[in-house]
C-alpha cells in the first residue's frame, strides 16, 4: 500500500499564516524621526531675510556722518503640497477578508499612509522645490553654500571641516550631518585607516527609544539613504552621474529663522490623515483617502550647506 503524499496532505491541511505584514520595504532614514513641524496660517509661509546691513562706519569729532543707507531685505516663501493615495477596497474582497479574521481595508490603507511617509523622506531629499515636487535638501541650498567645487573627490576630514564652517545660523553650532550609507561606510573606513574608533551616540527618538549614530566631532551623522548616489558633478543633476553630496545644518528652533523644518497649514495635523470618502458611485467599492498637506523649509540660507561630488 503506498503512503499518503504530501501534495494530497496538503489538500486537507493550511499552512500558518503570520498575523501582520513583515515590513521589507525599508529605507534608512532616522533624521526624518526627529524633524521638527511648524504650522503656518494663511496661503504659505513668508521668511524675511537679510539681504544686506544698514551701513556704518568710523568718524573723528566734527566729522560729517555719510553712512547713511538702509537696511534692505529678500523673501522667501513656503507652502504645502499634497501627498495623497486612495485605499479602494471591494465589498466583497472585503466581506470575506473580514470573515477569515483579516480587515483588508484597514491593511490597505497602513500600506499607503507608509508610501506617503516614504514620499515625503524622499521628497525632503531630491525633491525639485517646483510644485507640487516638495522643497529638499537639493533644491535649497544656498549657491553661497556649497563646499569648493571639484569634478571628484574623496571623502576627508577637512573636506566635512570645510562643510561644517559654512553653517552659521546658530553661530556656528551645527546639529546634523546626513549622508546616504555608502558615505557613511566610507566616513568608518577612513576612520579606522587613521588608527582611531568610530564614535557614537545615543540619540532618542520621538518614541522612546535610543539608537546609535555616528557622530563627527560630536554632530550626530544620520543615514540617509533617500539620497541620490547618481549625482553630476557639484550636484548640478540627480541623475546620470556617480557621485553623491553630504549635507551639514541646524534644526529649526521654533523661531522660524534658523533652520530646517516640516511645515504644514496649521488648521490641519502635521501628520497623516484618512479620511472616509464613502462609496463609489458606480462600482461596489469603499474608498478611503490617505492624504498629508506639507513640506520641507529651510528658513535661513546659513543653516544648510552642502558637500557635492563625493565619489565613495
Amino acid at each position: 500500500m503506498a503512503t499518503q503524499t504530501l501534495l494530497e496532505s496538503s489538500k486537507l491541511i493550511n499552512d500558518e499564516i503570520a498575523q501582520g505584514v513583515a515590513e521589507d520595504i525599508v529605507t534608512t532614514n532616522p533624521m526624518f524621526s526627529v524633524l521638527p513641524f511648524t504650522g503656518y496660517a494663511g496661503q504659505g509661509m513668508i521668511v524675511n531675510r537679510e539681504n544686506a546691513l544698514g551701513n556704518a562706519g568710523l568718524y573723528s569729532v566734527g566729522d560729517t556722518i555719510t553712512d547713511k543707507s538702509a537696511a534692505t531685505y529678500t523673501q522667501a516663501t513656503f507652502k504645502a503640497t499634497k501627498l495623497i493615495g486612495d485605499a479602494e477596497m471591494d465589498g466583497l474582497v472585503q466581506a470575506q477578508s473580514m470573515g477569515a479574521g483579516v480587515n483588508q481595508l484597514e491593511l490597505e490603507i497602513g500600506s499607503k499612509a507608509k508610501s506617503i511617509g516614504r514620499l515625503f523622506q524622499a521628497g525632503m531629499a531630491t525633491g525639485s522645490g517646483t510644485t507640487p515636487a516638495m522643497n529638499s535638501f537639493h533644491s535649497m541650498v544656498d549657491a553661497a553654500q556649497y563646499t569648493t567645487a571639484a569634478a571628484t573627490q574623496v571623502l576627508s576630514f577637512e573636506l566635512l571641516d570645510e562643510l561644517l564652517y559654512l553653517v552659521k545660523a546658530k553661530d556656528g553650532e551645527v546639529d546634523f550631518i546626513t549622508m546616504n550609507g555608502r558615505t557613511l561606510r566610507s566616513y568608518k573606513a577612513l576612520v579606522r585607516s587613521l588608527g582611531g574608533t568610530n564614535e557614537t551616540i545615543a540619540f532618542t527618538m520621538p518614541n522612546g527609544t535610543t539608537r546609535n549614530v555616528s557622530v563627527y566631532e560630536g554632530i550626530p551623522i544620520f543615514q540617509n539613504d533617500y539620497l541620490s548616489v547618481t549625482e553630476t558633478a557639484n550636484g548640478a543633476a540627480l541623475t546620470t552621474g556617480a557621485l553623491t553630496s553630504v549635507y551639514a545644518g541646524v534644526f529649526d528652533d521654533g523661531t522660524e529663522k534658523v533652520g530646517v523644518s516640516g511645515i504644514h497649514p496649521i488648521a490641519t495635523p502635521a501628520g497623516i490623515v484618512v479620511e472616509n470618502i464613502g462609496m463609489s458611485s458606480s462600482k461596489d467599492e469603499q474608498i478611503v483617502r490617505i492624504k498629508q498637506y506639507a513640506n520641507f523649509a529651510s528658513f535661513n540660507r546659513r543653516g544648510l550647506a552642502r558637500l557635492t561630488s563625493i565619489s565613495n
